[in-house]
């Protein structure tokens, strides 16, 4: 009979022995799990926020697009303009050089 009682003990021991054991270890999982939570959560507020700042350099960099087309647009036109009164200069040099060229000079 004593070997029943010792065999019993040794059974509830092992028993108790490994509920506690298995407490423990889901208490550390579940603490990592929320470690690992409130990290997963900080960098997905870290990306959304790069992300947005993309965006709005993105954003900028489109206005800056439109301003530099509207610019280049300006700029095509006063050279055409720059180009037709260096034409409209060159006649008129040429204009003048051939009656200076006739015109006595002193």
């Amino acid at each position: 009979m004593p070997l029943f009682w010792l065999s019993l003990a040794v059974a509830i021991l092992a028993i108790v022995t490994s509920t506690v054991y298995a407490t423990r270890k889901g208490l550390e999982a579940f603490r990592a799990f929320k470690v690992l939570g409130r990290n997963v959560t900080s960098e997905i507020e870290r990306i959304e926020q790069a992300s947005a700042r993309i965006e709005q350099h993105l954003a900028l960099a489109a206005q800056s697009g439109e301003r530099l087309d509207a610019e280049l647009a300006q700029l095509r036109r006063s050279r055409a303009r720059l180009n037709v009164l260096t034409s409209a200069i060159d006649d008129v040099r040429a204009s003048i050089g051939r009656v200076t060229a006739v015109y006595p000079r002193k």
